[in-house]
């Protein structure tokens, strides 16, 4: 993953920050959604939260594409009632949020894998993906981050085990960045069954182990 597309505002789960524009307060929200539609006169953001977001200003510069993953900065203008959608809202940043499949570890992989300390600094689930917030120490070298479904370490009865594994590549440790990924969850999904439990692990800066169990429900909003 190239260091700019790590420089990305941590996800502050809709926590409300201020800004003055033309002397009135505004109060802004961040959100993970994805873009339903191409036009950029009628497309539509499905947030992580199960709304539906008509944007009727957002940057020029942004390229709308269906299906694309977005962390936006927005303010609601209005709620609507049978619009077909529920808050026509003004984004004031909207930025691509990484997608990556969880990669299933054979002989090959596991022979490859780094696994480098990172600090997970948030987790949810929302449209069908795992979206990992996290932070690296590094310097001017790609980093590399995995999610990791490993057969061999499928130990905790109940549970699918998600390794995520972070490859500094020797980087020195003199800054401190932040990262979100989103990951895909339709491929581990069990047929004859809506849900599953997830026990997902990672390795710490001080190289303990961090843990912490989701419950995944097929299709559920945040």
């Amino acid at each position: 993953m190239k260091k700019s597309l790590m420089l990305i505002v941590g996800l502050l789960a809709f926590a409300a920050v201020s800004c003055n524009m033309d002397d009135d307060t505004e109060y802004y929200r961040y959100a993970l959604g994805v873009i339903e539609g191409s036009s950029s006169s009628s497309f539509l953001i499905k947030t992580d939260g199960g709304h539906k977001f008509k944007a009727l200003e957002y940057p020029s510069t942004f390229k709308i594409e269906d299906g694309k993953r977005v962390l936006l900065r927005y303010t609601v203008v209005e709620e609507m009632k049978d619009a077909g959608y529920d808050y026509s809202v003004k984004i004031a940043s909207i930025q691509d949020v990484l997608t990556k499949d969880i990669k299933v570890a054979d002989a090959e992989l596991r022979d490859t894998l780094s696994n480098d300390p990172v600090t997970i600094t948030w987790l949810s689930i929302g449209n069908s993906f795992l979206n990992v917030e996290f932070s690296f120490f590094g310097n001017d070298t790609v980093h590399y981050f995995d999610l990791i479904y490993d057969e061999e370490k499928q130990n905790k009865e109940g549970f699918i085990t998600l390794n995520f594994h972070h490859a500094s590549n020797d980087d020195l440790r003199y800054n401190k960045y932040q990262g979100i990924v989103s990951f895909p969850l339709s491929s581990i999904e069990v047929e004859d069954k809506d849900s599953l439990m997830i026990y997902f692990t990672s390795k710490n800066e001080d190289n303990s182990t961090f843990t912490t169990e989701l419950k995944y429900k097929y299709g559920a909003d945040e």
